[in-house]
């Protein structure tokens, strides 16, 4: 079966909306998609949850990306969101993060809602 694939910011462009949020799980290409939506990140700044695999490449390449578009990372824990800075650290089941375009002093977060009104004082899209 043929399966058209494209980039998130060209299907956008196709196809216009505005984006608070997104899910990411795609097996170790979480960089690629994060160059692929770029210009939607820029544009809407977005909260990202994003299953990231432990791996021998230690994820740098998703970190610089990361880093680079002033995203605060955020391990998803069962005793709440732990800002983190990077992804190669021993994790057990817990794999997946809150990529927030807005951060908190505070390490360890048990609402999401701090973050969500931050973006708003800030005046980010939502």
């Amino acid at each position: 079966m043929d399966v058209e694939t494209v980039r998130f910011d060209e299907y956008e462009a196709r196809h216009p909306m505005h984006v608070d949020v997104v899910k990411i799980d795609v097996e170790d290409f979480e960089a690629d998609v994060l160059e692929g939506m770029r210009g939607i990140i820029c544009r809407d700044r977005p909260f990202i949850v994003c299953e990231i695999l432990p791996r021998l490449h230690g994820n740098q390449r998703t970190q610089k990306i990361v880093a680079a578009l002033n995203y605060q990372p955020y391990w998803i824990t069962s005793a709440g969101y732990v800002k983190v800075p990077r992804f190669d650290f021993g994790r057990g089941n817990f794999t997946d993060f809150l990529l927030s375009p807005v951060s908190t002093p505070d390490i360890v977060l048990d609402e999401l809602d701090v973050l969500w009104d931050l973006k708003q004082r800030r005046g980010e899209p939502s």
